[in-house]
């Protein structure tokens, strides 16, 4: 394994159901299973979808590959509505070789973050978004109920401006709190890009401050290897590619290097991965970069 490997294998996982890709099922079905036969394919993780969206899902998988699709697929599973219906849903679906890897839901607080948590099937991971400024009541619960954090990097709103992408100070304050707590997390939303930048995010639109996966994660490990604040700060604050230096077993940035086993350690116990609407924009990216 490779350190790019080490970082990077299975990051991706496909929300193209969600904005600002907006899919329909069919498309998105499609574009999965064109991504996974790819030389890339490494990079892709499972498939993102409502919970209440999960029939729908079933039917378009039959109506596109019927019998014929034999390789297995995994879907993360976002509980958006109400979490009884939602249980109801995950509890009676049944496609052939695909299965539900993750669940995850939406709290406002530990105690929310507590409701949903005892209604989700233990049996599989379960995630739990929150305001990351409320870290420190709502990780105690996850880590009580071997859970996992998932922070968002962006926001429905994210076309309106920079006010939905929280600071890299927000986010480094996040990371360590879950490293503290020992709880995994995951991320969503905004992260089209390898490396922070400024963008526009429409042709014509307003220019914001977008993160990078590749800064996020980085600094995901430096915290799960016991860096502090600052050091987080400057590796999510970097908006030269060219600061990440990509060696067969080793990763360097600023006074930083992590070697093979580490990465795969952060990866497997930590950083879990980031779901994104859009496949090829990373994909670009790294390639750019020299990474894949």
């Amino acid at each position: 394994m490779s350190a790019a490997q080490a970082l990077l294998g299975r990051i991706l996982e496909y929300a193209g159901l969600f904005p600002p890709a907006a899919l329909d099922m069919e498309s998105a079905l499609r574009n999965y299973q064109r991504y996974a036969d790819t030389d890339e394919f490494w990079l892709l993780g499972g498939f993102v979808l409502p919970a209440n969206r999960l029939e729908e899902f079933a039917g378009a998988f039959e109506r596109v590959w019927g019998t014929e699709q034999e390789r297995p697929w995994t879907l993360k599973v976002v509980c958006a509505g109400e979490t009884a219906d939602d249980v109801r849903s995950i509890e009676e679906f049944q496609q052939g070789a695909v299965f539900i890897g993750s669940l995850e839901a939406k709290a406002a607080d530990a105690r929310g973050a507590a409701d949903a948590l005892e209604r989700l099937p233990a049996a599989r991971s379960r995630y739990v978004e929150f305001p990351p400024e409320r870290a420190r009541e709502v990780l105690p619960v996850l880590a009580e109920y071997g859970a996992r954090a998932k922070i968002r990097m962006g926001g429905a709103n994210f076309s309106q401006g920079a006010d939905t992408v929280p600071p890299p100070e927000k986010v480094a304050q996040f990371l360590l709190a879950c490293a503290r707590e020992r709880v995994a997390w995951k991320a969503t939303a905004g992260l089209h890009h390898a490396v922070r930048g400024v963008r526009a995010l429409t042709p014509d639109g307003a220019r914001v401050a977008m993160h990078g996966f590749v800064n996020l994660f980085l600094a995901g490990a430096l915290a799960f290897f016991g860096a502090d604040e600052r050091a987080l700060v400057k590796t999510l604050s970097e908006e030269d590619a060219g600061a990440f230096k990509l060696d067969d077993d080793v990763i360097r940035w600023h006074d930083n290097a992590l070697i093979v086993d580490q990465l795969a350690q952060v990866r497997g116990e930590f950083a879990i991965g980031f779901g994104s609407c859009s496949f090829e924009e990373p994909v670009e990216d790294l390639k750019a970069m020299g990474w894949v």
